[in-house]
């Protein structure tokens, strides 16, 4: 596939796309080389933005019908400009083709998902006596800010489920990674409602400027757990509304009458899909002495087997870590994890190559205050720590300070799941992991964030509960 030219590049402000005197360069991770620059939006811009969002809010959030045509046309537009948007992901991140082909269609599967979200009254009661209803209102105007590993699916969770329940939204994408949501804010900017959304470019002033705005009801934020503290601390200055979806190190337990040949494929992807860069990743494994082993012997197969290189070719199934900062971040933890004692089963290296490729790396010998088992790695590196008792192993997996999710791998589901259920997460799996869907809650316990994306209640993360009480008797 040819390398494809992206020029003229605006964000979507108050309905019209407009560029800017300032411009962050896009490398390509593949080759470190520049793709294009991206517009960085100013305040002057965020200005704007806000007053149109708030100007078109109160038609917006009364026309109910406008919403869930406006929703169901950008889905079918994503799927119509679905090698553009993928293209784009793929050059930007790294991906290979067909992951990013696969978030396009779940972008395109949160907006037709949420244009038949209800917002009907909940009735509690209706007798001779009284009615209760329960409805769900608007909060007014959203600020969404998202992160670059997954940029097009984040920003179709908060876009969506907010304009569906009536907001207004201002999304700003991560400097690291604009690309495809700018290409994705200029094929939708027709369909929209001038000031409905609008999409940029920022840096920290203008993610500062929305948590700080008192015109802005809710900040809904995916990244970091040192990030969403300061958003929360920022935010109760003007009680915003907040939806924190942030760090995760998932941890999964393999138990010992697991079928390995089974699971381990499964196993390696939950850990390395994307690189590895996924908030819901597996970034510790826990695997029981009896198997443990064998275990080892067939993940470092599975990882050998790995084809790294760039994302349009066909035989490639693992694409680089996706910027030098994180590269950078990764490289050093796996290299402290081995100073402090880990033992490299296989890779434990970058390629001498142009591109920030890192070979799948799994280390074993761990214990479990190791560096890559305490941190965050998000990169392609897992670490194996061995367990003799059950206890153990849940002891040590929810010794951390994160709680996004964890799973439990085994030929007996019930057993497993009476196991899964004590892990300290939001969502646990049972022999699968991070599997993750509009219609699912998702969200974390502990530092991994506050509220719920998703589903019934990710409706209600973005709208003010409003409770009519009635009394019959007084009639």
């Amino acid at each position: 596939m040819e390398p494809t030219k992206y020029t003229n590049l605006r964000n979507l402000i108050g309905g019209k796309l407009k560029g800017s005197e300032t411009s962050v360069e896009i490398l390509n991770p593949s080759t470190e080389k520049t793709i294009t620059h991206c517009p960085m939006a100013s305040m002057e811009d965020f200005e704007i933005a806000v007053a149109s969002a708030r100007d078109i809010f109160p038609s917006w959030s009364k026309d109910k019908k406008l919403r869930i045509s406006v929703l169901n046309s950008i889905a079918e537009i994503l799927i119509k400009n679905i090698e553009i948007l993928a293209t784009a992901l793929s050059m930007e991140l790294g991906l290979p083709y067909s992951t990013s082909v696969d978030e396009v269609k779940m972008a395109s599967l949160f907006f037709k998902n949420r244009a038949s979200a209800s917002d009907k009254v909940e009735t509690l009661y209706d007798n001779e006596k009284q009615k209760v209803d329960v409805v769900r209102k608007p909060i007014g105007v959203v600020g969404a800010i998202i992160p670059w590993n997954a940029p097009l699916m984040v920003l179709s969770e908060k876009v969506a489920t907010s304009m569906a329940m009536g907001n207004t939204v201002i999304l700003k994408t991560s400097p690291l990674a604009p690309l495809t949501c700018l290409l994705f804010a200029k094929i939708i900017s027709d369909c929209v409602p001038q000031g409905a959304i609008s999409i940029m470019c920022g840096d920290e002033s203008v993610g500062r400027g929305m948590v700080n705005d008192k015109r802005i009801g809710m900040i809904s934020f995916t990244g970091s757990t040192h990030v969403g503290m300061q958003i929360m601390a920022e935010g109760a200055k003007t009680l915003k509304r907040l939806s924190l979806e942030l760090g995760g190190n998932d941890a999964a337990i393999v138990l010992p009458d697991v079928q390995i040949e089974k699971v381990v494929s499964n196993i390696f992807w939950g850990a390395f899909y994307r690189t590895g860069q996924v908030c819901t990743a597996i970034k510790r494994l826990y695997v029981h002495g009896d198997i443990y082993n064998s275990f080892v012997d067939a993940l470092v197969d599975k990882a050998s087997s790995a084809t790294l290189g760039g994302p349009f070719d066909k035989n490639v199934t693992l694409g680089p870590v996706s910027n030098k900062s994180q590269f950078d971040k990764f490289n050093n933890i796996v290299k402290e994890s081995i100073n402090k004692g880990g033992k490299v089963a296989c890779g434990g290296k970058e390629r001498n190559r142009e591109g920030y490729f890192f070979e799948p790396t799994v280390v074993i010998d761990v214990n479990p205050d190791n560096p890559l088992v305490v941190k965050e790695q998000f990169g392609p590196a897992i670490p194996i720590v061995k367990y003799e008792n059950i206890n153990d192993a849940v002891k040590h997996a929810n010794r951390s300070d994160y709680g996004l999710g964890g799973s439990v791998w085994g030929a007996d589901s019930e057993k497993a799941e009476a196991i899964a259920c004590q892990l300290e997460a939001g969502t646990v799996w049972v022999n699968r992991h991070a599997m993750v869907s509009p219609d699912i809650p998702f969200g974390g316990f502990k530092h991994s964030g506050v509220g719920r994306a998703n589903g019934s209640v990710g409706l209600d993360s973005y709208s003010e509960i409003q409770t009519v009480s009635v009394n019959k008797r007084n009639r």
